[in-house]
């Protein structure tokens, strides 16, 4: 069978990085592959196991120009990846049962590239497979503004039109003030942590299924005030997305002249300071201070006559 350009780099690759011949290695046919950004994409390989064979499984990506990236080897998992791919490449778990294949999560169109496969048994290659990857952009729909108050609720809409049978999955992320895009919630974990300033916040319409993938947030804050974006693949195909751009208002003001109840420091149910039932500080009852008679009984001799004259003074 005669080898194609890219099958012909390939097995290039091999030769040189190991110096073997080219009937150490049989080449499985290419292989084309697509996926959409955010998505994610398993790139093919397999091989024919035997019990008791040390087995290794070898991923890199080359650009059409340039040398070929080494991804991910089965005997170092733990190995430092390319910063392009961190923490978004993954092998199958089933390499000892002939699964060579790659997984590539979170797709990016700067992942569009080809990819090698090469599968080694006892320090000898026994097959390698070419993989061409190409990452399509999400059609977007049409961006959305949404207001609220704090302390209310908003609901951030998103849809799609729905098939039976679709195997469908709603993301919504938020961007932070960086710029990076923070995962809030996925229908299909929808038991995943939240974020902390959401937390307990934010769920998925219960008609997601039906074709509504929109986003209630609760108890509005200042700072949710943001964009917001919903992305929903079918089939593991990104087929709409919208941003939705989120602003909250704070609670109207109270005018404090008015709200505030008035009081004064004599109400009209207390009584007054001086009462109209109190008597007077000199009750027309009490004698005038200069009586023209005294109230002492009439007396005899010296002691009546002293009793007198204390009578007689002026009360």
């Amino acid at each position: 069978m005669a080898l194609s350009t890219e099958q012909a780099l390939a097995l290039l690759l091999i030769l040189n990085s190991a110096h073997l011949t080219a009937a150490d290695c049989s080449a499985q046919d290419p292989v084309a592959v697509s996926g959409s950004a955010g998505g994610r994409a398993v790139l093919p390989c397999s091989y024919t196991p035997t019990p008791g064979q040390d087995v290794e499984v070898r991923w890199h990506a080359y650009p059409d120009q340039g040398e070929a990236v080494p991804l991910i080897n089965s005997k170092t998992p733990s190995a430092p990846i390319p910063a392009q791919w961190s923490g978004r490449v993954k092998l199958s778990d089933e390499v000892s049962s002939g699964n060579a294949s790659l997984l590539i999560s979170e797709l990016r169109l700067e992942d569009t590239l080809h990819y090698l496969c090469d599968v080694w048994i006892n320090g000898i290659c026994v097959t390698y497979r070419n993989v061409k990857l190409t990452v399509q952009a999400c059609p977007p729909l049409d961006r959305v503004a949404v207001s609220g108050s704090a302390g209310g609720r908003a609901v951030l809409p998103c849809s799609y039109t729905p098939t039976p049978g679709q195997h469908v999955e709603v993301r919504w992320y938020a961007y932070s003030d960086q710029g990076e895009a923070v995962l809030l919630i996925n229908s299909k974990t929808p038991s995943a942590p939240i974020p902390a300033q959401w937390s307990g916040r934010v769920k998925l319409s219960d008609e997601v299924s039906s074709g509504n993938g929109s986003l209630l947030i609760s108890e509005l804050r200042l700072q949710d005030t943001r964009d917001y974006i919903c992305i929903v693949w079918i089939n593991r195909i990104c087929v709409t997305n919208r941003n939705v751009k989120l602003t909250v208002q704070g609670p109207p003001k109270r005018d404090s002249t008015t709200s505030r109840t008035t009081t004064t420091t004599t109400p009209t149910t207390r009584p007054s300071a001086t009462p109209t039932t109190r008597p007077s500080a000199t009750p027309t009852t009490r004698p005038s201070a200069t009586q023209e008679t005294s109230p002492c009984p009439t007396q005899q001799g010296n002691a009546a006559a002293q009793r007198r004259s204390f009578c007689m003074k002026p009360l």
